[in-house]
Formats: structure tokens, C-alpha cells, sequence
């Protein structure tokens, strides 16, 4: 079994995914966030959770009310922060991928809100 450190934070923003037919309309998710950095099989000790938590929360003070936007879409309103992604906006998975590269984590899970909304998972 791996130990694992999970920081939780949350952020309110909005997207356009063209590739939608039903949600590729300008709207917003309150999405909850979960990362993780995991350690060797049997580690007393993996990371300092104040750390992370620190890094996570800062990253996401910058998209917090903001509109994701995909490096590669072509505008979108202001204020914006971009993550790299494809032409088709910004998704769940392009969001954890972005998020846990960012902080190191091993893992990132990205949920819209509401408790049958889906969930995104990056990782192994």
C-alpha cells in the first residue's frame, strides 16, 4: 500500500467546451478539487501537508471567478487564466492534468459540483 497526502480546495468558474452539443454554452461549475502526492510503499513520511495544501490553494486563488480558457481557443472573456489545452475549451480532464503537473501531485480529481455531477481524475 502507498501513503498519500490529499489537499482539498475549491474554485468557481466558468468554461465554454465547444465540443458539447448540450453544455457548449458559456456557463460555470463550482468545481471541488483533490490532489495528491503519494510516496514509496511503506513511507513514514511523504510530504509536509501544510505544503501542499499551501501550493494547491494558491493555484487555484488564480482561476477562482475567472474563465478558463484554453491556450489554444482563440478569445474569451476577461478576466481569464489559460490552461493548455485543446482548441475545444478547457474539460475536467485538461483541468486535473494542468492542476497536478503544476503542484507535483500524483494524482488530481476534479468534480463539478453537486453530488451527481461528474468527476475528472488524473493519475495513475
Amino acid at each position: 500500500m502507498r501513503a498519500c497526502v490529499v489537499a482539498r480546495g475549491y474554485i468557481s468558474a466558468a468554461h465554454k467546451p465547444s465540443f458539447s452539443q448540450l453544455a457548449g454554452t458559456l456557463h460555470g461549475h463550482d468545481y471541488l478539487v483533490k490532489a495528491a502526492v503519494c510516496g514509496p510503499e511503506d513511507a513514514d513520511y511523504v510530504v509536509d501537508a501544510e505544503e501542499l495544501q499551501r501550493r494547491l490553494a494558491s493555484l487555484l486563488a488564480e482561476m477562482h471567478g475567472k474563465y478558463l480558457k484554453s491556450t489554444r481557443e482563440p478569445d474569451g472573456p476577461e478576466p481569464y487564466y489559460e490552461v493548455p489545452c485543446g482548441p475545444g475549451g478547457v474539460t475536467g480532464e485538461c483541468l486535473a492534468r494542468h492542476i497536478a503537473r503544476l503542484i507535483g501531485a500524483t494524482w488530481v480529481e476534479v468534480c463539478e459540483g453537486g453530488p451527481t455531477a461528474p468527476c475528472f481524475y488524473y493519475g495513475p
